[in-house]
């Protein structure tokens, strides 16, 4: 089930003044302020914990880390010791009360709002302005993301904050050998010809392989409120329905790419395994694959990891919601002295506004991890392996200089202006951070889920017929409570709403 969280104000708001707020952070302008410096005593030592999918460090973490440290200790007399978690160890270490300053923390890993309603987490409401008025700066419009019941208790890593969902194209074939536009946006219906074009050529092969999870993305054309049965539609964001809560079956924007992945399926553009596929490695070179990413993303672009280069073409988004924009934010300690936790936010102002320390602990070390080229970086093959992470773990995407595949593929250096640019026109969830309570009908939804997972796989796939599918399994989940379910989900939004 997705967690949608407490928003306090309006979303809408902050889209509007997005560019012109963020605007000294994504051109770097903000420098840390004259007093920023450290003592001339020993530097203050500060635990960071930050994310890991399996919590195990880069083999260079170390490395890396003492250079960074080199930078921080100098500029504000601060030192770090980072500590990779997973997502289970950040659980398990906070309830066991293990000590750390600051901590990662998002929608999904270490819940922020969960924990900061827990009182887990400082709050630094007054602090911040005194303190750090450089990574006020740097971040704002966009507080209400670190901001729970008023307070200030997160400093939002900046990223993207909006769901955009990508056809990955093999632009090799479709553009230089076929002469096909692949534009920068268009319909997931419009993907047909591109499908047709490569199995006309390929008969014996499939354009499109698919996982039993589905397409990559697919889901974002909707907020899910329970499992994944029970949503709103972003295409109804800012309508009188934008807060009705309807069976994913009754989303026809949703239900129309399941047609016609069904219809696809039928003309074999889809592998016929795909319902017990498990997943589908880069040695499959499916000329189309899908993923969530943002405008001017270069990650899927390298030919030598996937055999031919590849241009995104956007056909969902940008969706937005409170979980969405919490995608990255460090949290401190509310334990930790008031001298720790002005440290943590000099740190986090570094990171900010200081662009050779962030690149330092988001690519590694000049020269052996990563290269500058055209005001961008690329990784080296000693990066790639020995220093490879997601650069939100240690900190602001926007701060960091952006990564080009190689310099026949190069980046745009100015993309993360365009990407907030187009937060103008999101479509913004108008359920305000709400976060259902499956309390009153555990049971009901666990009979709900174990219905949905037994049909899952063909549906997504387009392996069964789509609306067949779609009725034999609202016939079953209404006979197992569905009804119940999304009455009393309406019912805890409706009185959310109400409180604000």
């Amino acid at each position: 089930m997705t967690k949608m969280k407490k928003l306090c104000m309006s979303l809408v708001l902050l889209v509007i003044f997005a560019v012109s707020g963020c605007g000294n952070a994504l051109n770097n302008e903000v420098s840390p302020t004259d007093d920023s410096k450290g003592p001339g005593d020993a530097p203050i030592e500060l635990i960071w914990w930050t994310y890991a999918p399996n919590g195990t460090a880069p083999d260079d973490s170390e490395e890396v880390l003492k250079a960074a440290n080199e930078i921080s200790k100098e500029k504000i007399g601060v030192t770090v010791k980072m500590i990779y978690k997973s997502e289970e160890q950040f659980d398990l270490d906070l309830q066991t009360g293990e000590y750390y300053d600051m901590t990662f923390s998002c929608d999904w890993c270490n819940d922020f709002d969960g924990n900061a309603g827990k009182g887990y987490y400082y709050d630094i409401t007054d602090m911040l302005h005194k303190t750090a008025p450089d990574l006020y700066k740097a971040v704002d419009p966009w507080w209400e993301i670190g901001t729970l019941h008023g307070k200030i208790y997160g400093v939002p890593m900046l990223k993207d904050l909006g769901a955009e969902v990508f056809f990955r194209m093999n632009s090799d074939y479709f553009e230089k050998e076929k002469g096909m536009i692949l534009p920068e946006e268009m319909t997931f219906a419009d993907l047909e010809p591109y499908l047709k074009q490569w199995k006309d050529d390929h008969p014996g092969d499939y354009p499109f392989y698919i996982p039993g999870t589905g397409l990559s993305g697919a889901f974002q054309v909707h907020e899910r409120i329970v499992s994944k049965y029970l949503v709103i539609p972003y295409s109804k964001a800012g309508t009188p329905d934008g807060t009705k809560i309807i069976s994913v079956f009754d989303d026809e924007e949703y239900m129309g790419m399941l047609r016609l992945l069904h219809k696809w399926y039928a003309l074999s553009y889809i592998n016929p395994d795909a319902a017990t596929t498990t997943e589908v490695p880069k040695s499959i070179k499916t000329p189309v694959r899908t993923g969530t990413a943002w405008t001017g993303f270069m990650g899927w672009s390298d030919p030598e990891a996937y055999g031919f280069n590849v241009k995104l073409v956007r056909f969902i988004g940008p969706n937005m919601s409170r979980a969405t924009q919490q995608g990255s934010l460090i949290a401190i300690n509310a334990a930790a002295s008031e001298k720790n936790a002005e440290a943590c936010l000099k740190y986090m102002e570094l990171l900010y506004t200081d662009r050779q320390f962030r690149d330092t602990l988001a690519y590694g070390i000049k020269g052996k991890h990563f290269e500058y080229y055209e005001d961008t970086v690329i990784r080296t093959a000693d990066g790639n392996k020995h220093y490879m992470q997601d650069a939100y773990v240690t900190g602001p995407a926007i701060s960091a200089s952006v990564v080009s595949a190689d310099k026949d593929n190069p980046a745009d250096p100015g993309q993360w202006e365009k990407v907030y640019d187009g937060y103008k026109h999101a479509r913004i969830s108008d359920t305000k951070g709400f976060s259902f309570d499956p309390t009153n009908v555990e049971a009901e939804i666990a009979a709900l889920d174990a219905i949905w997972s037994s049909y899952s796989a063909e549906l997504v796939t387009g392996t069964s017929d789509t609306d067949e599918a779609a009725e034999e399994i609202t016939r079953q989940m209404e006979a197992a409570g569905l009804d119940k379910v999304r009455e009393e989900a309406q019912r805890q939004l409706d009185e959310y709403l109400s409180s604000l």
